[in-house]
């Protein structure tokens, strides 16, 4: 299993907007997928099918799960969509107060908690909070290749070298093989501030820009609030495809093999409100 971090402690980045389509295009190319959210908000886990008030009732969270000392992982995940599964999260005022103060491996207790499944699957992507605390440093430590989604905006540079700062110290401490990225998202080609961003996170990246960018399109944010990614809602669409790409990207980064357009273009892919009950849960 290759673990895909999304993180960025500044918030309207397209961090879950990020997290939502790689994982369904992934999916959508044939591999198994485990997606994972951090963000109490559970912006990604309303986005695959999750109820939040179901969440806040039964606390089969991503956060609870770091917390539980039985390790019954099968509890915490669901179907989102055929081989894309959720570990979902929701508002839970004490759990990351409870995590920040676990006694011992604090960072590693969602690797630790996730190790008896990365046979089972191809990749997970890891949505995270906008900050800097305990969930992020969680993803980070299992992170193989973390993706920091840099908005098109005076401000997208604001605060970048903390992140940077934070990722470099967690790589070396725990996962000194992990890949970071960067991506430009919410980009409008004909616009100067957009490629004036741009070259500077070409420079401050160098090589470990990805060639795909993400438009700023509202249909992006539309397929969102229907609980869909743009892949789902309009394939044909220049977001849709920059998914793709990013996703292939991803593939060839870690060497595996890119797929084309065609092999999934037909390819169905179920709400989970179509999807048999049984399925739905793990």
């Amino acid at each position: 299993m290759k673990t895909i971090v999304i993180a960025n402690h500044k918030g309207g980045c397209a961090k879950t907007t990020t997290a939502l389509n790689l994982a369904v295009v992934l999916a959508s190319q044939g591999s198994r997928v485990l997606a994972v959210d951090l963000d109490p908000q559970g912006n990604l886990s309303v986005a695959l099918g999750a109820d939040l008030q179901e969440l806040e009732s039964t606390r089969c969270t991503s956060h609870r799960l770091m917390l539980d000392q039985r390790g019954d992982l099968a509890a915490y995940v669901t179907r989102a969509r055929p081989r894309l599964d959720l570990v979902p999260a929701c508002l839970d005022h004490d759990a990351e107060t409870l995590i920040e103060g676990q006694p011992v491996s604090r960072d590693l207790l969602l690797k630790n908690k996730l190790a008896s499944v990365r046979s089972g699957y191809d990749y997970c992507v890891i949505d995270t909070p906008p900050a800097l605390r305990a969930p992020t440093l969680n993803a980070l430590a299992m992170s193989d290749m973390t993706v920091i989604p840099i908005e098109s905006s005076n401000f997208a540079l604001v605060g970048l070298g903390q992140v940077m700062r934070m990722v470099a110290a967690v790589r070396k401490a725990h996962a000194p093989k992990m890949i970071i990225m960067a991506l430009s998202t919410k980009y409008k080609a004909r616009q100067t501030v957009d490629r004036e961003v741009r070259a500077q996170v070409e420079a401050t990246f160098k090589s470990n820009v990805f060639e795909a960018w993400i438009p700023d399109a509202a249909s992006v944010n539309q397929a969102t609030g229907l609980g869909k990614s743009i892949y789902e809602t309009n394939l044909a669409s220049p977001a849709a495809l920059a998914f793709f790409n990013l996703a292939n990207e991803i593939r060839e980064r870690f060497g595996d093999e890119k797929v084309g357009l065609e092999t999934v273009a037909g390819a169905e892919l179920e709400s989970p409100a179509t999807l048999p009950a049984e399925e739905r849960r793990r």
